[in-house]
């Protein structure tokens, strides 16, 4: 900063490069002031020097990682999106996968799988397509993290599987992998996995693989097998705290305890054991009251309380029980207020992210159109000077406007033939005629019925673009495309399933249009509030229930 008033030219842009550099250190180590002077070092960037390209990227990735730590979300993730289209023309893969994972990075925060989920798998082929080793490791690792988190389990196994080599010294999905083997029913798989990292790991990491091992037989039943690797992890416990203890320090008992030790507390007194349930439910009763933050450790304690107060209730603890209950009320409490306030924050952040993608979107047309129109320009002006081609130049016009005029007398006589009101076909706008357009290949000519159907290429279809569809779908059904699309797929779904109701529910999602069985069920459940199989059962009961009624009546 001393430097900087004496310097000038080339020499001023580097010292203010280094200067923005460190600030944006700064800022992230929560030193004070450094925000505001790393956005006053840029601007004096942008304003009084030409930057290259390899610079003004470098300063707009550090401008968003300074919006993104005071919470300006709209700026950092306008900044990343532009990133990524400047990165994208530039053919940059490794700067294309680091503007991915950022983003997608972004999503998981406001739990929005279904936008982050893409992103990271695109970052993954980016890296096994240029063998970039250590962007498929990290995108390889969010994803099956992520898929575990949306329910996907096969396909979360399926990337561990894909980079199961380079994570021998990585333990930080260990939960969701036995966590998937878990949610598929194969137990034996989970306890393969884990006897192999029993082998090689050590200290910490060692009780919890134990306490792992155990609850895989606690779902069994497997009281035995369940009892002795809980008294592995409780002896390498205690062999921690006799070494931390020599040195003065104390050691509390790991959080990996409480969900086997009450499962299988409450496996022993399914039993009959109630002298040694207790002790298990006693033994991890302080990590019950613990003071935690995380919505998981809540979700976990409620789930251990509500166990445990009814053991007491059971063995006539009364005074204990009501305790543990009205603890279990306070957690549950502060667990509802901070889901309801994440949700509402979550929901709110989402909205302005589609509001910005909206914008961006139009941008770009307008930009495309304006360069449409320069291009349009230049060739009228080299036209008129060239003045003998100002006859072949005028012909070529009139042919043109003509065709234009044929092909939107075309469009207009084709909704005509189809459903819309008489009402409507002289007095028609264009974003209600486009509407009218979309609505007559979507449904009735069953584009639904295509899995890759995107605004995008129905918009190609119909000779316009996302946008002005967009908006003509938005105006005349109050709500986006996706949500418009999705419906007409569930109720050919609810068709199918009406008509016959045998139909094997694992072929429906292809058959309506879906690429994916966890799209289809999401849908299914925000248009019926149940499942598919829900659904199906539904509609068997009210098949069947007729016949036997008339049954009854002819026998009686």
């Amino acid at each position: 900063m001393e430097v900087l008033p004496l310097s000038s030219g080339r020499n001023r842009k580097e010292i203010l490069i280094q200067l923005v550099t460190i600030c944006n250190k700064l800022d992230r180590f929560g030193v004070f002031g450094a925000y505001s002077k790393g956005l006053k070092w840029i601007e004096m960037l942008e304003t009084n020097h030409s930057l290259t390209q390899k610079e003004e990227w470098q300063v707009n990735e550090m401008k968003a990682l300074l919006f993104n730590e005071r919470g300006n979300q709209e700026e950092f993730l306008s900044i990343w999106y532009k990133l990524l289209k400047q990165y994208r023309e530039a053919d940059m893969p490794e700067d294309i996968g680091k503007c991915l994972l950022t983003i997608a990075k972004h999503f998981v925060m406001l739990e929005d799988y279904d936008n982050a989920l893409p992103l990271y798998e695109e970052a993954y082929q980016l890296a096994v397509e240029h063998e970039f080793v250590d962007l498929r490791k990290s995108s390889g690792i969010m994803l099956i993290k992520y898929l575990c988190e949306a329910g996907y389990y096969s396909k979360s196994l399926e990337y561990y599987n894909q980079i199961s080599q380079e994570m021998t010294s990585n333990s930080s999905v260990q939960n969701e992998i036995v966590k998937n083997y878990m949610e598929l029913n194969k137990p034996d798989n989970a306890r393969i996995y884990l006897s192999k990292r029993l082998l090689s790991e050590e200290g910490s990491n060692k009780i919890v693989l134990n306490c792992m091992m155990a609850e895989t037989y606690i779902s069994e039943g497997k009281e035995d097998s369940a009892s002795a690797f809980l008294d592995r992890a409780m002896k390498a416990y205690n062999e921690k705290c006799n070494y931390y203890q020599r040195k003065g320090k104390n050691v509390v008992l790991p959080n990996c305890f409480l969900s086997p030790c009450y499962l299988f507390a409450d496996l022993l007194w399914k039993k009959g054991k109630i002298q040694q349930a207790s002790q298990y439910f006693m033994i991890v009763e302080p990590l019950m009251k613990e003071m935690v933050k995380t919505p998981v450790r809540m979700e976990l304690q409620i789930k251990a309380l509500t166990n445990f107060s009814s053991f007491c209730r059971e063995t006539k603890q009364y005074e204990k029980a009501l305790d543990l209950l009205a603890r279990r009320d306070s957690v549950l409490q502060t667990y509802l207020e901070f889901k309801a306030k994440n949700d509402k924050k979550n929901y709110a952040e989402r909205l302005k992210i589609q509001e910005l993608k909206h914008e961006l979107n139009e941008s770009e047309d307008v930009n495309r159109i304006n360069t449409h129109v320069a291009a349009i320009c230049i060739f009228l002006l080299v036209i008129s000077v060239a003045a003998t081609f100002k006859s072949i130049s005028m012909y070529r016009k009139l042919k043109k406007q003509g065709a234009v005029n044929y092909r939107l007398q075309g469009m207009i006589k084709k909704c005509d033939e189809g459903d819309m009101p008489e009402s409507h076909s002289v007095s028609m706008d264009q974003y209600e005629l486009l509407f009218w357009q979309a609505l007559h290949k979507v449904r009735d000519e069953q584009y639904f019925l295509k899995s890759d159907l995107t605004i995008e290429t129905l918009a190609d279809v119909l000779n316009t673009n996302r946008s002005y569809l967009s908006v003509s779908i938005n105006r005349f059904c109050d709500k986006g495309f996706s949500v418009w699309l999705n419906n007409f797929r569930i109720q050919y779904a609810e068709q199918l399933m009406r008509e016959n109701p045998s139909i094997a529910l694992k072929d429906l999602p292809e058959q309506c249009g879906y690429a994916t069985a966890g799209t289809f069920v999401r849908n299914f459940k925000r248009c019926h509030n149940m499942s598919p199989s829900e659904f199906m059962n539904k509609i068997l009961i009210e098949q069947t229930l007729p016949k036997v009624e008339k049954t009854f009546l002819t026998t009686h």
